[in-house]
């Protein structure tokens, strides 16, 4: 596919997009209103056709990161930016309205936010005189022919960083993007890939090799508030919970929560007084899943209620919370991998030292999970009904519970580091604070095992 017929699609297709951009700015604005936790996302659909009236500071480090998870990974990154030249300003941007609300509601650093413009030329071009950046900074698979394109032409630096190219996606590149893809790749200044896998795939769809190295992941770098841990327990303390066995089923999908709730039914015949915690990945499924548990005894987060002594199930419909439901549980089961989605991030539960559950379908991370899968430190589960006996055993078994929970944190905390490998890639781009040790290391093209 080349440039040219790339943007003829995106016009042809335009009114589906913009509806459909309308609708979910027309939802998160409904949701902002119901809801006193979240934040209204400022001119939604204006900025997605690159009309956002600003003012935005100019000369900002511009991040891309398209929903929640790669948002929370980047958090970090914006960290040591502004720790490094507070007088930068910095710009981040949201590809979905779950994303916005975690930039808005949990950024910890002052930024610049906006829906980031679709891939066309005139909202990209609209969007870039306004912020007029002095680097842009792309997060995993965030590959957009007509913004790389105009990055290119106006002397901006772009960097695709913490990438990484799932193996559909791959094959759908190969099978459609061709030079699109290969001239986007081109235009990058430097890659940075998560693992070697994705090192190879991109360089296979045409990124120059001496362009991208094998960094590693930067949820590795996850932030963990050093009071969560105290809150989950104080947590358990005042709702009488402290003897139960809890369980978090958390991002989960349609077609999912039925499994997790035969699981523990099955749990709870060997555990009466088990309790589940079940975290939907989408805030727009909360109510369908509220109906879902309604014949059996449960609580709501969100109706400010509480478990109760005979509370089976504890549906948590907030946003911002999952580390606090890891943190409160004695095990973490990470949705969308019980139904063929492709998997989660587990890297959150492994950090607060829980044993981690996945079913087979993680074909999304599958270099991340294939390092817990070498170091034993993650536990895979085909059936609702195996699910069910995972956690009985864990359950009665402490001292199993406990070393599962080790082995994960322990695979966690080996691969840590990303995040300095990134500000060294990153050096020749940013301003002249950063500290010179930093600047004189050379990233390397590979770190870490195979996967």
């Amino acid at each position: 596919m080349t440039l040219r017929t790339y943007r003829w699609l995106l016009r042809l297709l335009w009114p589906l997009i913009a509806w459909s951009g309308f609708r979910r700015c027309r939802r998160a604005d409904r949701q902002a209103r119901q809801n006193p936790d979240e934040q209204p996302i400022r001119h939604c659909l204006a900025a997605r056709f690159g009309r956002h009236p600003g003012p935005f500071q100019t000369g900002s480090i511009w991040v891309h990161a398209v929903s929640v998870g790669e948002t929370r990974s980047v958090f970090p990154l914006l960290k040591a930016l502004h720790q490094h030249n507070p007088d930068t300003p910095l710009t981040l941007t949201s590809g979905s309205t779950q994303g916005a609300q975690q930039a808005l509601r949990f950024c910890p650093v002052p930024i610049q936010h906006q829906m980031i413009p679709y891939d066309l030329p005139g909202p990209v071009n609209r969007f870039l005189d306004q912020l007029q950046p002095r680097l842009v900074l792309m997060v995993e698979t965030e590959i957009w022919p007509n913004l790389y394109q105009a990055c290119r032409e106006r002397g901006i630096p772009l960097l695709l960083i913490n990438a990484r190219i799932k193996q559909r996606s791959f094959r759908a590149y190969q099978k459609w993007g061709g030079a699109l893809i290969r001239d986007a790749l081109i235009h990058t200044e430097q890659i940075a890939a998560q693992f070697p896998i994705d090192r190879n795939r991109l360089i296979e769809l045409g990124a120059p090799a001496e362009k991208v190295h094998t960094l590693g992941n930067l949820k590795f770098d996850l932030e963990i508030d050093s009071a969560q841990m105290e809150r989950a327990i104080q947590w358990r303390q005042e709702n009488s919970l402290s003897n139960r066995f809890i369980w978090v089923a958390a991002s989960t999908h349609a077609d999912e929560e039925e499994k997790m709730l035969a699981a523990h039914d099955r749990l709870r015949q060997s555990v009466p007084d088990a309790l589940l915690i079940l975290v939907p990945r989408h805030s727009d499924r909360f109510a369908t899943v509220a109906d879902l548990v309604a014949d059996r005894p449960h609580r709501i987060r969100s109706q400010s209620s509480q478990p109760a002594a005979d509370t089976q199930v504890y549906l948590a419909d907030t946003i911002g919370e999952l580390m606090l439901w890891y943190a409160v549980a004695d095990v973490a089961f990470v949705g969308g991998s019980l139904v063929p989605f492709g998997g989660h991030n587990i890297l959150e539960p492994a950090t607060l030292r829980k044993p981690v559950l996945s079913g087979p379908h993680y074909q999304n991370l599958s270099a991340l999970y294939e390092s817990f899968l070498q170091d034993d430190a993650i536990t895979l589960v085909d059936t609702p009904e195996q699910l069910g006996t995972v956690l009985t055993e864990l359950a009665l078994d402490t001292s199993k519970r406990d070393d599962l929970g080790q082995q994960a944190q322990q695979c966690f905390q080996r691969q840590t580091g990303a995040l300095s490998r990134l500000l060294t890639l990153l050096a020749p781009w940013l301003p002249d604070s950063l500290p010179e040790t930093q600047k004189q290391r050379e990233p390397e093209h590979s770190q870490g095992r195979q996967p």
